[in-house]
């Protein structure tokens, strides 16, 4: 037997559209990410560089330099007053990479869940059927049975699998970030404050 996509789909029973869905979802969030993070691209050094030998004005797409930019504006308020500055920036610069990744990580974490429900109800319906036909139910009615009850199982790990990849990915992503962000703090909070209390 062959069956095309639409066919597997429509035989798979109204389990499928919420899977569909969240489908649809997963991948509108792995494009939009993939996107936002290439266009905020950098390398650590390169950026220590550029924040050791000029002023970074604000609005910058580099996470780093823009973080940078907010510690130089605001380092003449103070060590404590340009921290707390930079701590809420980079908060902001965490969040709005962070941003969708809950929402792909519980995409991952329900759509087995969803696609089981659908098997097992699946499975109810088959059994159901199975009964009615009594003594005349061939191997092959019960075969058919299983395997339809099957399909939203299958569905909902093609979409968890991709889902949980890009989620862990996108989440080792932010944990860099986090680590080059503060690694940048550091080295900024030296260059402008232990300078100044060793001119002291």
């Amino acid at each position: 037997m062959d069956f095309s996509v639409k066919d597997l789909f429509l035989k798979g029973g109204g389990f499928m559209w919420p899977l569909l869905i969240l489908s649809l979802i997963s991948v509108a969030i792995i494009l939009e990410r993939l996107v936002f993070y290439a266009l905020r691209r950098y390398r650590t050094g390169k950026a220590l560089s550029r924040l050791q030998q000029s002023h970074i004005p604000g609005g910058n797409t580099n996470p780093l330099l823009s973080l940078g930019g907010a510690f130089q504006s605001s380092a003449q308020g103070g060590e404590e007053h340009c921290l707390n500055i930079t701590e809420r920036h980079a908060s902001q610069l965490i969040n709005s990479h962070e941003r969708g990744l809950r929402i792909l990580a519980l995409i991952a974490a329900i759509s087995p869940l969803i696609g089981l429900l659908g098997t097992v109800w699946g499975m109810v319906i088959a059994f159901s059927k199975i009964a009615k036909l009594g003594e005349t139910v061939t191997p092959a009615d019960f075969a058919d049975g299983i395997w339809t009850g099957l399909l939203t199982t299958v569905a909902g790990l093609l979409v968890a699998i991709p889902a949980m990849a890009m989620a862990k990915i996108f989440e080792a992503r932010v944990d860099k970030l986090v680590h080059d962000l503060n690694e940048v703090t550091s080295h900024l909070r030296e260059w402008y404050f232990s300078t100044s209390k060793n001119d002291e």
